[in-house]
């Protein structure tokens, strides 16, 4: 990984996905109209119950193009040592939530930056490691491959929108993982409504539940098919969307 932090959360995707490769031949329909995604806000990230940073994204559709950009602050400890971690990932997908290309940047503590295109096949990886040295890739990826990078919590909202779009019920969707250059498959199936907080019995979300091969992990969303809440049991990692 490029921040090369060993911290629980920075590697989170790492902790989540197995890869699996010969799953990713599966092929998911793509739906039949486009799928217009807009949504801005900010998740308060927390591991433990204790406060780690914040997430402030926005999603917008126009032109038949879907724009995700995000800016991640978190505030970890390494080898006993405090330090805050910058980053912004920068997505754009076509109408069907298919990605093209991905930029993620890290500003300190170490400059470091990824690009990937998904339009040619395999798609193109650059890696500009915190040494400044590159490493140029190509991954064989599945058409219908979603990106799903460590700690970038509003792609889990892609990821929604994308179920929702073919119908609910039970889903296995191929993924991709940039910073840690891993394609892998998740399982995504809607589960029934909870208290959108514990004691909270005046409002109801629906909860998703994502299993992979190692871990599975928790999601919150409203009636509007908003994403409110994501729980990674395992890493005790929680993020509630800001009201």
């Amino acid at each position: 990984m490029l921040t090369h932090c060993s911290s629980t959360l920075v590697r989170l995707c790492a902790a989540i996905f197995a890869c699996n490769l010969a799953a990713l031949a599966l092929q998911v329909p793509s739906p039949a109209s486009p799928l217009g995604v807009d949504d801005e806000g900010v998740f308060l990230i927390s591991v433990a119950g204790h406060p780690v940073g914040s997430e402030s994204f926005k999603i917008h559709s126009s032109s038949g193009k879907v724009v995700a950009r995000g800016e991640i602050r978190l505030h970890i400890e390494q080898n006993g040592k405090a330090m805050s971690v910058q980053s912004f990932p920068d997505l754009l997908l076509d109408s069907q939530l298919h990605p093209l290309t991905y930029t993620w940047s890290q500003q300190r503590p170490q400059s470091s930056r990824l690009e990937v295109d998904f339009r040619s096949n395999p798609a193109k990886v650059r890696y500009k490691t915190v040494t400044g040295s590159e490493d140029d890739r190509t991954f064989q990826l599945p058409p219908d491959v979603m990106v799903l990078d460590d700690n970038v919590i509003h792609q889990f909202q892609l990821i929604v929108a994308r179920f929702q779009a073919m119908g609910g019920g039970k889903q296995t969707l191929p993924v991709f993982v940039p910073q840690e250059a891993l394609p892998s498959v998740l399982t995504i199936e809607e589960v029934g409504e909870d208290a959108a907080s514990p004691g909270d019995e005046t409002t109801r979300l629906r909860h998703l539940v994502v299993t992979t091969d190692v871990t599975h992990l928790d999601l919150w969303i409203s009636e509007e098919n908003r994403l409110e809440r994501v729980l990674v049991p395992a890493a005790q990692l929680e993020a509630v969307r800001k009201k």
